[in-house]
């Protein structure tokens, strides 16, 4: 793994995306603090990562659209698959060095509750925790951009395809305030979600029966369910949606919360979307 680190985290930097990366997180964040911290004169440095979410979400996939579709595209992936080098040190050492990167401008930001504290109090413990959660939200969208990564050899389709997913998530909690909380709603969202599910098998499997069979089962079974007991279904999708949220369980952390569950929440997200990797590069290495 720490070979592929290595390789991975020098691409960002000899190719000066990382730079970049670094260099334009820090003003954001500079000029946020400003305006936040100084200007409106508030205490809490969470705030401004609170404000700066969006902007994060939008150029997280330059970090990883290139980090598993670049390999394919130079057909060097062949060489990772004849290499004694597990799958899963591929894949952990590629989002481990993509998430160095995020990390480094969060590191620095460190400084800054303390130097905010120079001018009035500042809570440094909510700080710190704004800056975990903050840090843990970001491993979250980097494991999904790298699985998307892994799907396509095109750096573009990969890139546009993690924009869309995060965008998903991110507008979530709106989306699902509009949603009815009707019984044929929520067998109507749950179906779609079936059939998303089953696009993901058969991309990390290429397993045509398993990925049918899945959501034929699913939707026969909530078809059931509905025609059934309907009452069992209402709301239901409402709270699939939210579930769904992954940049709301940051909002936690804004309130001054160490919150165990959010933690929990997206370090699962984080194994099981390179898990999903894990098992897309496995079907390719031994097709």
């Amino acid at each position: 793994m720490l070979v592929i680190y290595k390789k991975e985290l020098n691409s960002y930097f000899n190719g000066m995306m990382g730079y970049v990366f670094i260099a334009f997180a820090l003003a954001v964040i500079g000029v946020y603090m400003t305006a936040v911290n100084f200007t409106q004169a508030y205490p809490n440095f969470e705030y401004v990562l609170d404000s700066v979410r969006f902007l994060f979400i939008l150029i997280m996939p330059i970090l990883t659209m290139r980090s598993l579709s670049e390999e394919r595209r130079q057909r060097t992936d062949q060489l990772l698959y004849s290499s004694p080098i597990s799958t899963w040190s591929v894949v952990l050492g590629k989002f481990f060095a993509s998430l160095t990167v995020f990390a480094i401008p969060l590191m620095i930001s460190c400084f800054y509750p303390i130097l905010l504290r120079q001018f009035g109090a500042v809570n440094l413990k909510t700080a710190y925790a704004g800056i975990l959660g903050f840090l843990l939200m970001g491993g979250a969208a980097i494991a999904m951009g790298v699985f998307l990564s892994a799907l396509s050899e095109s750096q573009m389709v990969a890139a546009v395809a993690s924009y869309a997913v995060l965008l998903l998530c991110y507008l979530m909690p709106s989306l699902s305030s509009m949603v009815s909380a009707s019984a044929l709603t929520a067998c109507i969202g749950f179906s779609i979600l079936l059939l998303i599910v089953a696009w993901m098998l058969y991309s990390t499997t290429k397993n045509k029966v398993l990925a049918a069979a899945f959501p034929v089962c699913g939707i026969a079974g909530l078809a059931a369910v509905y025609f059934l007991k309907p009452a069992l279904l209402e709301g239901t999708f409402i709270t699939a949606m939210n579930a769904l949220s992954v940049f709301q369980r940051y909002d936690s952390f804004i309130f001054g919360m160490l919150d165990l569950r959010s933690i929990v929440y997206f370090i699962t997200i984080i194994a099981l979307f390179n898990f999903f990797t894990v098992q897309v590069i496995e079907k390719r290495r031994w097709a």
